[in-house]
């Protein structure tokens, strides 16, 4: 079934608590689009908090804010209609109990803030900041996302304070959970526990509160402890200021900016962006898309990489210039795409999901959390049982595609799921979270990735095989 004319659902690219939100291709252009789907018939009470959602997201534009190009309603279905983030979720870039480069995540937080800043310059207050939350676009670029507890706490230069308990636990500021509060020191709050995990690759508490031990060490100065001893002395000085329990004493936006840490030039930094390579974990060069738009008889690891569809450009042929100096036409990688039109006028959408043409390629994008096999699909599936019924893991299976729910140590449900794909004689073993901490999930992932090892493919794969067959595919006629 067609999800709309001349648009193929490709993928599920996440979950949350009122609906999935699934990648669209153009299928001439390959140009993309991101829908999250609301089922108004499941989701009937939530009908007034989307309708805030998609106002207040509709009033922001800003390169650290992911675009909301429109909506639309049938009797069933609530769609909107987002930028796709190609380049996937932030967590899926830190590494647990490690983190990871500071000067990329310098350069993560300076979006971040610059982001921030710009929504509070708007009267609106974020409330859920979470690298969950924090996408990335195929240049790297961070894009804050989610704005369903958003809110306006500053209207015609009258604030007001806030009473709504909502955020996640770990993340959230102390006075949210006793008081009512002011709106821009609790999403600093956040911004500091973002750059702690950036930082350390783990949480610094459970929650902010007076029982929970943790939380208690650090109001008393204990820095020696994880996950302060992992973090140099600089930083450290603007998580104090940024993550002081007394509102009064926070650090501004303008204070942020201006500590040294936040100027500090790293060297090197942004010389190059490295990122695990997705079949064998090593490090290589991520290219942006321009890049490889650009590069001759691009091969397929090439096409692999390439993580945001891509759409030739024609040029106009100018008369009075000779051959050699004509415009050419090349390959840009969109965030506005031309056609969205076509979604948002189009008479034919409905509420099935059945994926028409599947494009691997494009399943294949922004998660490190993968890896080849040497075994067969059943086989692997088989393996894959075996190991989760030793671990007692509650889980389900639907054709090739496992999902997992369980608990994670702060007592969270946890879901995530791993998809078997046979990609013409190569067997790649996808996983991808749904709810909850993504940390946690990165910490499960890494264990059975361990538990998996002696089938796992430790060298290249042989990506013109594997790809062969899918090449028609990615690049429509």
């Amino acid at each position: 079934m067609e999800f709309v004319e001349g648009w193929d659902i490709v993928q599920v690219l996440g979950e949350g608590a009122f609906g999935e939100v699934k990648l669209l291709v153009n299928r001439k252009t390959s140009e993309a689009v991101a829908v999250k789907l609301v089922d108004l018939r499941i989701h009937l009470t939530a009908i007034s908090e989307i309708r805030k959602e998609i106002g207040i997201h509709k009033l922001l534009n800003h390169e650290n804010i992911l675009k909301c190009f429109g909506h639309r309603k049938d009797d069933k279905f609530q769609y909107i209609f987002l930028e796709y983030a190609a380049g996937g979720e932030l967590f899926d870039r830190i590494e647990p109990d490690i983190g990871m480069d500071p000067a990329q995540a310098q350069r993560y937080f300076q979006q971040l803030i610059a982001g921030m800043e710009y929504l509070h310059t708007r009267g609106i207050a974020h409330r859920d900041l979470k690298p969950e939350n924090l996408l990335l676009d195929a240049n790297d670029n961070l894009k804050i996302s989610d704005f369903g507890f958003a809110t306006i706490f500053r209207h015609k230069g009258q604030e007001r304070l806030l009473d709504k308990r909502c955020g996640t636990l770990p993340y959230i500021a102390p006075e949210v959970l006793v008081k009512k509060y002011s709106a821009q020191p609790a999403d600093i709050w956040s911004c500091g526990v973002i750059l702690v995990t950036l930082l350390a690759g783990e949480l610094p508490w459970d929650k902010p509160a007076a029982k929970c031990a943790e939380y208690v060490d650090w109001k008393e100065g204990k820095d020696y402890v994880s996950p302060w001893r992992k973090i140099d002395t600089v930083a450290l000085s603007l998580l104090r200021r940024m993550l002081s329990p007394r509102v009064d004493r926070r650090y501004t936006v303008s204070q942020i900016k201006l500590h040294p840490w936040f100027l500090k030039n790293f060297k090197g930094a942004g010389a190059s962006r490295v990122v695990h390579n997705f079949e064998d974990g090593a490090s290589s060069r991520k290219r942006s898309c321009i890049e490889i738009g650009a590069a001759p008889n691009r091969n397929y690891m090439e096409q692999f990489c390439l993580s945001q569809p891509e759409f030739i450009r024609q040029v106009t042929v100018e008369p009075d210039l000779p051959a050699e100096n004509q415009p050419k036409p090349y390959i840009s990688c969109l965030s506005q795409p031309a056609c969205l039109d076509d979604i948002l006028l189009n008479s034919q959408l409905s509420g099935g999901t059945t994926q028409t043409t599947q494009n691997p390629i494009q399943r294949l994008v922004k998660r490190m959390t993968r890896f080849f096999v040497e075994t067969s699909a059943e086989e692997t599936c088989n393996k894959l049982k075996e190991i989760l019924n030793k671990l007692s893991f509650n889980y389900k299976v639907n054709g090739l595609e496992f999902t997992v729910t369980l608990h994670d140590k702060r007592r969270q449900r946890l879901v995530f799921k791993a998809n078997v794909l046979d990609m013409n004689g190569s067997v790649l073993v996808d996983f991808r979270l749904s709810t909850g901490c993504g940390l946690e999930f990165k910490k499960y992932f890494l264990d059975l990735k361990q538990r998996l090892k002696d089938i796992i493919v430790l060298g290249p794969v042989s990506w013109p095989l594997a790809m062969a067959s899918l090449n028609k595919t990615f690049c429509p006629t």
